[in-house]
């Protein structure tokens, strides 16, 4: 029998706000993931919660480990053992996401994490650890390809059917992917990923892509999501603005763009724009008193 959450065998837990950037899970996965005691029985059901948004699933394994009580761990790993146990390949993600893991903390406490895989009888997280600079960052790009981009690529990830679901999205990859493949709702992953992804560096290279595309509705896509990055993150960078400047002004950027970002880090032509969009503006107001 597979270990429940109170006897798994990992030496530590995955947060599930890291597995959510590092792979696109499977429902199996996901199951072996709580069983062997990679994630709490909160993590997993948090995660069963994003997937089912990324897949718009009103039904299935998703659905129904979302829906099992936090505080209720044995109706979990119950439930666990029935989704898990007809994907013997399901477990391998784990060495995947511990090495990767492992790899984005400090390097002391990288070095510790990977001796703990190692003393866990893991041969493969042994060789990690006797060589992180080759082995490990090995397995890492393997496990990204395998677990992230081919699903990615693949359009496993998300469900490009539903605006909702895309709306949701805060994986670059899958955005990247979708361009790749023409999909023809790629610019509201883009406004999801504006909204949703912490980190505006990620999401800026694949606004500007939306800027510079040759189709009116994804260029105009591009400019609501650079909106809400300056609305929400008050960032930008120069190729969005070199790319917004031959728009037609007064569109949704410009004008977060002006609220929301300092002055001074604003180009001339945007600065001439607003300034002459408030002269007029108080022109009107004369105008009519």
């Amino acid at each position: 029998m597979l270990p429940t959450d109170e006897t798994a065998a990992a030496p530590f837990r995955i947060p599930a706000e890291f597995v959510r950037y590092a792979a696109a899970l499977r429902a199996p996965e996901l199951c072996q993931g709580h069983l062997a005691g990679w994630l709490s029985a909160e993590d997993a059901v948090e995660l069963a919660f994003l997937r089912r948004c990324d897949l718009a699933e009103p039904t299935g394994p998703f659905t129904r480990i979302r829906d099992v009580p936090v505080t209720a761990p044995e109706q979990l790993g119950e439930l666990c053992r029935k989704l898990g146990r007809d994907d013997p390949d399901a477990r391998r993600i784990w060495s995947y996401l511990a090495v990767a893991w492992s790899y984005s903390r400090p390097p002391a406490e990288r070095t510790r994490l990977l001796d703990e895989l190692a003393a866990a009888g893991d041969g493969a997280s042994a060789d990690v650890a006797r060589d992180p600079e080759g082995f490990g960052r090995d397995r890492l790009a393997d496990g990204r390809r395998e677990f992230l981009l081919d699903r990615a690529a693949s359009g496993q990830g998300m469900n490009w059917h539903n605006s909702s679901a895309l709306l949701g999205t805060d994986r670059p990859e899958e955005v990247d992917a979708a361009f790749e493949r023409g999909e023809d709702m790629v610019g509201v992953a883009v406004i999801g990923l504006a909204l949703t992804h912490p980190q505006p560096a990620a999401v800026l290279p694949r606004i500007a892509r939306a800027l510079e595309a040759s189709d009116n509705g994804l260029r105009h896509q591009g400019v609501v999501a650079l909106a809400h990055v300056a609305r929400l993150h008050r960032v930008t960078d120069r190729r969005c603005l070199e790319l917004l400047r031959s728009y037609s002004r007064g569109n949704e950027a410009d004008d977060d763009l002006w609220a929301y970002l300092p002055r001074h880090r604003l180009p001339l032509w945007l600065w001439r724009h607003q300034t002459a969009e408030f002269l007029a503006w108080q022109l009107r107001g004369r105008w009519r008193r």
